[in-house]
């Protein structure tokens, strides 16, 4: 759970002049965290339902920094989705999300994703299964429907982030 809000605080950090909203649900308390271009400022996290604890800062490392550790690099096929509303983990679709095998790729990993040549394509969170999504796939979402069928498929390599695991 601690990686997933790990990744979760992660992705809300890393979408510039994104703004997003967590609601604990059962009070009214809502914390709402307005991201920069600056991903390494600090997010304020706030508890699941029914824990008690206060929320806690902390320090994201940059998403785009080659000094992240890789846990492993695969090459994978890439397609691309536009639907809109809920995905598996029950947050509402939105720019950095993606879709993966739980198998292959568990729900919170962050992903940086490139083209085979190297360029960097972005850094996604995998918060969506999808049901073709079987194997050494990833469907990465897009707000436009235009430009994820544009997409198509490709192939990319596919870095997990060792991002958010207790040590």
């Amino acid at each position: 759970m601690t990686r997933f809000l790990i990744a979760a605080a992660l992705l809300l950090a890393s979408a510039p002049a994104a703004e997003a909203q967590a609601r604990n649900t059962g009070s009214d308390r809502t914390t709402r965290a307005v991201a920069d271009a600056d991903v390494s400022r600090a997010v304020t996290l706030v508890p699941a339902a029914g824990r008690t604890n206060t929320p806690e800062r902390m320090d994201l490392p940059r998403a785009e920094s080659r000094s992240v550790d890789v846990e492993r690099r695969v090459e994978m096929r890439s397609t691309a989705y536009c639907l809109r509303g809920t995905m598996r983990t029950g947050v509402r679709v939105r720019d950095g999300m993606a879709a993966g095998d739980p198998n292959v790729l568990p729900l919170g990993s962050v992903v940086r994703v490139s083209h085979t040549d190297g360029r960097l394509i972005g850094v996604f969170v995998i918060m969506d299964t999808g049901g073709a999504v079987r194997g050494n796939k990833i469907d990465l979402w897009f707000s436009s429907c235009a430009e994820a069928e544009d997409w198509g498929i490709r192939s990319v390599i596919t870095e997990v982030l060792d991002i958010g695991r207790a040590s």
